[in-house]
């Protein structure tokens, strides 16, 4: 079980868990390179919110 720092907050997580919290059971990985999260829950969970709010909303007609 190799830990690994989140780049922004710092805390240690487990890049394997994650990757496997995250996984879609429709699609297959054998196809897909595996790339190891750099941020944790946490933080990922923050920066899609921030995310979303930044979205600009449709003007009315």
């Amino acid at each position: 079980m190799a830990q690994k720092k989140c780049i922004m907050c710092g805390r240690l997580f487990d890049p394997d868990q994650i990757a496997e919290d995250n996984k879609n059971p429709y699609l297959d990985d054998e196809d897909v390179p595996k790339k190891s999260p750099s941020f944790c829950q946490m933080c990922e969970a923050k920066i899609r919110h921030e995310a979303d709010d930044a979205q600009k909303n449709p003007k009315p007609m």
